[in-house]
């Protein structure tokens, strides 16, 4: 059950989202305030500006150093449904929210393509929806906008705050309502509401809509899947905030490892920003042992059983390790034998008693099953965890243990800390040890069923969607830095147990792992020299004024043939920023292989097995 039921959920945003409204808004409006009056789909639904944008204007992206060129008139309608937080009486509390707000861009109807591409936020969303004289929405909303598609996001409930603050009342205890609009309400009413205002101003509905969702956004995505598949014909869903409560918890480890073996934590910046570069050297080490094509980056992580306790290059001179003794003279880049299994407890995952294998299968490491004490899955060896080093992210803990005080303050993390009237973050995560981490990830869970019942995404029965022949496409990259890989493959693999194997479960989702892909909406890449033209990565419409074509929005392309034309995904191909380095990416449980042979920085020396 839902944490609380809330109106506009209900059966009549749903029916209006599937019948699309009534015979009265049959003609096409203008953009003007006229549609503050026409627009009135329910009494907690108001049209807060509409403003016109004329061919040339400059937008200002929140997401953008450069403003963002309107090609075309475009109309942006901004909405706020409510009712909002209603259980924050103090109007100041980052915890106040009036309600969900929501931005429409609309082409004008001779440019509007039939098609609406809604997208997902990040992080703990937020943003400008809600006021008259700001943009909340990103890039790839406006420059969508720009080619055809009305396009919707949302601040999920959220005005501003990227951290996350409004889960907490000023009294202390958990918002439920806008945990509620967070996790799940401010998507359905962003479907609906969208196709309700697209129906109105062109006076018809819409042939297709897509949603297109990153990270959090994925997150919020999956829940539409699993939850209300009839909102959109296809899902683009991009490295998923799938099982927070388990991994929303368990990536504080990283911080606990340090605590516990090492003597600091992200509080002492000089000594965590030195670890961090040493980790940088292994990820090198690491790329150097197991990167068999030359790329610079590994194709499959998971296979890499690197070990910096038995690098001799990586330990620092004269340290015994594990068979061999340290050669590495550059007390910035090597490693003591404390520090390399550190390193290796990090990479094994979280688990209640700080204990870890080295030699943990590639199939345990890919998200097959958890290994021995593994709480949840953890970042793939390569991958750039400075930041995890540096700042600590204890929100997720928070929230298991409903005491704001073990939120991050500002020595801790380079966040904004969490106050309200009650209590402020304190880093009580500091008094943690291995077995009150685990203790946290298990409360976590617990809460599952009741108070995080919408914020979980964990639901692998798709009937629903499959029945209503919907579709969904799913990458993620191998070196994500903030979402482990694996607990997304484990989801899948749940997805194929439940709904009868791989080949059934292809005819509605596909899943494409992306190597060198790190966590970011705008495709950004790790390798050992930190360029990321080298690396082939789906070329998004993420930079201001660029116009996707077919060939730079591969997998929403895939998605929008699946749809309109029933052509199931194959293999895509990739190609690097700078052409150097092109390979297909394959539909899982298929991986991209190097052959063994042939020029490794061609597509015709790779396949899908």
């Amino acid at each position: 059950m839902s944490i609380m039921k809330r109106k506009a959920v209900g059966a009549t945003l749903l029916l209006a989202a599937c019948g699309y409204l009534s015979p009265a808004w049959a003609d096409a409006l203008s953009c003007d305030d006229g549609i503050k009056t026409a627009f009135r789909p329910d009494a907690d639904t108001k049209v807060i500006a509409v403003r016109l944008v004329k061919k040339g204007e400059e937008l200002k992206a929140p997401d953008a150093p450069q403003p963002v060129t309107a090609a075309a008139d475009l109309c942006l309608v901004k909405l706020l449904v409510g009712p909002g937080a209603t259980a924050e009486k103090d109007k100041n509390a980052r915890s106040y929210s009036e309600g969900i707000g929501i931005e429409v861009w609309l082409p004008t109807p001779a440019n509007w393509n039939e098609r609406i591409r809604n997208y997902g936020g990040g992080g703990w969303v937020g943003g400008g929806h809600r006021y008259a004289d700001k943009i909340g929405s990103k890039v790839p909303a406006i420059v969508n906008a720009n080619i055809g598609y009305a396009s919707g996001t949302t601040d999920a409930g959220q005005p501003w705050y990227q951290d996350g603050s409004f889960a907490f009342l000023s009294d202390g205890k958990v918002n439920v309502e806008s945990l509620r609009d967070f996790s799940v309400r401010a998507m359905v009413e962003q479907a609906v509401k969208t196709k309700a205002l697209v129906n109105l101003y062109y006076g018809k509905a819409p042939k297709y809509a897509y949603y297109d969702g990153h990270s959090q956004g994925g997150r919020q995505g999956l829940k539409l899947v699993q939850e209300y598949p009839e909102l959109y014909d296809g899902y683009m869903i991009a490295q998923p905030a799938l099982s927070i409560a388990k991994f929303g918890t368990a990536g504080l480890y990283p911080q606990i490892v340090m605590k516990t073996e090492l003597g600091f934590t992200s509080a002492d910046k000089p000594k965590a920003t030195a670890f961090a570069a040493k980790i940088a050297a292994a990820n090198k080490r690491a790329v150097a042992a197991c990167d068999k094509a030359g790329l610079g980056f590994l194709l499959d992580p998971f296979a890499c059983d690197y070990n910096p306790a038995r690098d001799a290059d990586m330990l620092c001179t004269g340290e015994a390790g594990e068979g061999v003794t340290g050669s590495n003279a550059d007390a910035a880049a090597c490693m003591s034998l404390k520090e390399a299994n550190a390193l290796n407890r990090i990479w094994y995952g979280a688990t209640s008693d700080g204990s870890f294998d080295a030699a943990q299968s590639a199939g345990a490491r890919s998200g097959k099953s958890l290994g021995k004490n593994q709480l949840w899955w953890t970042f793939t060896k390569s991958t750039a965890i400075g930041n995890l080093i540096t700042s600590a992210s204890s929100y997720g803990v928070a929230l298991a243990l409903q005491d704001v005080g073990y939120a991050p303050d500002a020595s801790t993390s380079s966040g904004e800390p969490i106050t309200n009237a009650s209590t402020n973050a304190r880093n009580k995560w500091l008094e943690l040890d291995y077995a009150g981490l685990a203790d946290a990830v298990n409360k976590g869970v617990a809460l599952q069923p009741t108070l995080f019942s919408d914020l979980i995404t964990d639901k692998a029965d798709l009937a629903k969607l499959r029945d209503l022949g919907r579709k969904v496409i799913v990458h993620t990259g191998l070196v994500d830095d903030a979402i482990p890989p694996a607990g997304n493959i484990n989801y899948h693999e749940r997805v194929v147990a439940a709904m009868g194997g791989d080949t059934e479960v292809q005819k509605f989702m596909r899943m494409y792992l992306v190597p060198g892909s790190a966590h970011s909406s705008q495709g950004r890449a790790y390798t050992v020299g930190g360029k990321n033209d080298t690396v082939p990565l789906p070329k998004l419409p993420g930079n201001a004024n660029q116009t996707p074509t077919r060939e730079q929005d591969q997998f929403f392309t895939a998605l929008i043939d699946w749809v309109e034309k029933g052509a199931a995904p194959g293999e895509i191909l990739l190609t690097s920023r700078d052409n150097s380095l092109s390979y297909p990416v394959c539909v899982y449980p298929l991986r991209t292989t190097w052959n063994g042979n042939g020029d490794a920085k061609q597509a015709s020396s790779y396949s899908c097995r």
